[in-house]
């Protein structure tokens, strides 16, 4: 998007893509056009901030979710040890992945 200067006048333009072609879109021209340029430009801050919010909102929720992950990860960690000693201490052994009874 941008002002454009053509002869003596200056004009805005409002460029987009459409599929591998650029398109200009006339938006005004003198005072109009600038004036259409600062709102354009006005909006497209606060888009931007808007949009810097939400992953700002995003990353702060994911940091929670991180930290809830990581304590069940631990807790499981803990169950796992349990489970092991308790297999052990009953008279089981691993073999090849999985939990059998000892031989008398």
């Amino acid at each position: 998007m941008g002002l454009e200067r053509r002869g003596n006048g200056v004009y805005y333009y409002k460029k987009r893509r459409i599929g591998k072609r650029v398109v200009s879109e006339y938006s005004g021209a003198g005072e109009l056009g600038r004036l259409t340029h600062l709102l354009d430009q006005q909006s497209l801050q606060e888009a931007r901030q808007e949009k810097e919010e939400k992953q700002r909102s995003f990353q702060a929720e994911k940091a929670k979710q991180d930290e809830i992950d990581r304590g069940i990860d631990a807790f499981c960690q803990e169950a796992e040890a349990v489970e092991k000693a308790l297999l052990l201490i009953n008279g089981y052994h691993k073999h090849s992945r999985t939990w059998r009874r000892k031989r008398k």
